[in-house]
């Protein structure tokens, strides 16, 4: 009879102050990765395990030895300390289940400092899970490793102790859409689709730009077609995405200001197109309110919209979906007629914070996943776009509702309302940035009238999603009352 593989999934040890002041004062497995925390993948990759356990504080630790010291027979321990990351957590839970067949203790990584993945026997599992950080695990680590096997099987650790490290772990924390593949393959970073027509209008549009734009962007090379797949290449840059440090809270105010600094200089940058106010206000008829309606109609027939409908009107919100969409469509269309630009702006089309890469120690940011353009013309959109996408990050939180980062309770009225995790974004920044809008010439109304379109018009690309329709919705509501204030 084979012995039993039980994985340890160690989460005990508090980041150092360098890496507190990138990550936050959290737990290394509570850093977003791919819309999760990184715990959550870890659980998910070791599953091929007997058991799973968690350990986060010396409770946790005492039970598990108490266990270890109780079970019969000779079970494996592995031990995967999250302060070890894995880069390639698909190769990861094909590793693990090859554990279950070791004779002998097994290391997964060279050792770091103090700490490695290991696959042990009980008693010296205890003796690690016992050892005190610093000179006596690293002792007792090397105790064992003379009569351990190394394997990884491709499997690259790196230590989250490091600030480089965390960088580039994070650094492949985005997610890409369902249709999407992507890759790093020695500092180029591969993004492939059988969307052909999208992969082929995201290449182009780098080049598109005009020049002084350019310098925001990351230029795209070496495009391919092969076998109704298209691929294109960038530089692979060691930096995470805006959205993870602003839902992390690691943005200082003046880490803030560097980034709406370079994004209200990236937004100065876009090249124009005279063509006069009324055909900028039909220009935004299209690409904002008829897209919006566009998308709900067919998102009317599906049963995630009868459900979220019926959730509404018994949360507080009488009219459902009918009367949002209603109220939405008069103050965007309020927002259209009295907006006053004359031009359409080269645009990117979703500057999202999840599509800024932003390196805070020198300011710089570099605008990733463009919707794409294959003419000059395709880029052409209505001015207050893509002011209105970064809104939607930092003014709706976006990026918490994407990430699963909020909860939805019952308020005093019997009206559901949405609380993000921690509170959402401290209340400088909305202050801010509303401060920096005014300064640069936009009106914050209008620019929340188009933010609360974007809300409404990706409920249909989340149904897989159907928690995430309700925070969108709500986030929607919140957008319209607060403007129906103002009026």
């Amino acid at each position: 009879m084979k012995p039993a593989l039980y994985a340890i999934i160690d989460d005990r040890e508090a980041p150092p102050p360098e890496i507190e002041r990138l990550i936050g004062d959290v737990y290394y497995g509570d850093v977003l990765r791919r819309r999760r925390r990184y715990v959550d993948e870890m659980i998910a990759a070791a599953a091929g395990a007997d058991d799973v356990i968690v350990l986060r504080s010396e409770e946790d630790t005492e039970r598990l030895v108490r266990r270890i010291q109780s079970a019969r027979g000779d079970n494996l321990w592995l031990r995967l300390p999250l302060l070890a990351a894995p880069l390639n957590l698909s190769k990861l839970d094909f590793l693990i289940r090859k554990m279950r067949f070791a004779l002998e203790p097994m290391i997964l990584a060279p050792v770091f400092e103090d700490d490695v993945p290991m696959v042990l026997l009980s008693q010296d599992a205890i003796g690690l899970l016992l050892a005190k950080p610093g000179k006596e695990r690293r002792a007792f680590i090397l105790s064992i490793a003379p009569e351990a096997a190394n394997v990884s099987h491709g499997v690259e650790f790196v230590d989250l102790r490091k600030p480089e490290a965390l960088r580039l772990f994070l650094s492949g924390a985005t997610e890409p859409r369902a249709f999407n593949d992507l890759s790093v393959d020695r500092g180029i970073f591969v993004k492939s689709s059988t969307d052909v027509e999208k992969m082929k209008a995201e290449h182009d549009f780098s080049n598109l730009a005009p020049p002084e734009m350019r310098r925001f962007l990351l230029p795209t090379f070496g495009y391919e077609e092969r076998d109704g797949v298209a691929s294109y290449r960038m530089e692979h840059l060691r930096i995470p995405d805006a959205a993870l440090q602003f839902v992390l809270g690691t943005l200082s105010t003046e880490h803030f200001e560097q980034l709406l600094d370079q994004f209200f200089d990236f937004i100065r940058s876009r090249s124009r197109e005279d063509v006069g106010r009324k055909a900028v206000r039909e220009c935004g008829t299209v690409q904002i309110l008829d897209k919006m309606d566009k998308r709900l109609r067919a998102f009317a027939d599906t049963k995630e919209h009868a459900n979220l409908d019926a959730m509404l009107q018994a949360g507080g919100f009488r009219e459902g979906m009918q009367g949002l969409e209603r109220r939405a469509t008069t103050l965007i269309r309020t927002a259209l007629d009295e907006h006053d630009s004359s031009y359409l702006a080269f645009s990117h089309g979703d500057p999202c914070l999840s599509n800024i890469l932003f390196d805070r120690r020198i300011g710089l940011i570099r605008l990733i996943d463009p919707r794409g353009a294959s003419t000059r013309e395709d880029a052409l959109m209505h001015p207050l776009y893509d002011i209105a996408k970064l809104a939607h990050s930092i003014c709706g939180g976006y990026d918490f509702i994407n990430n699963a980062l909020f909860s939805v309770e019952v308020d005093a009225d019997l009206r559901l309302e949405l609380v993000q995790n921690r509170g959402g974004a401290p209340s400088w920044v909305a202050e801010i940035f509303r401060s920096r809008l005014s300064a640069e010439g936009w009106d914050f109304a209008q620019v929340r009238a188009v933010e609360a379109s974007l809300f409404l018009s990706m409920l249909p690309l989340h149904r897989e999603h159907p928690r995430k329709l309700l925070g969108f919705a709500l986030t929607a509501s919140k957008i319209i009352e607060e403007l129906e204030g103002l009026s």
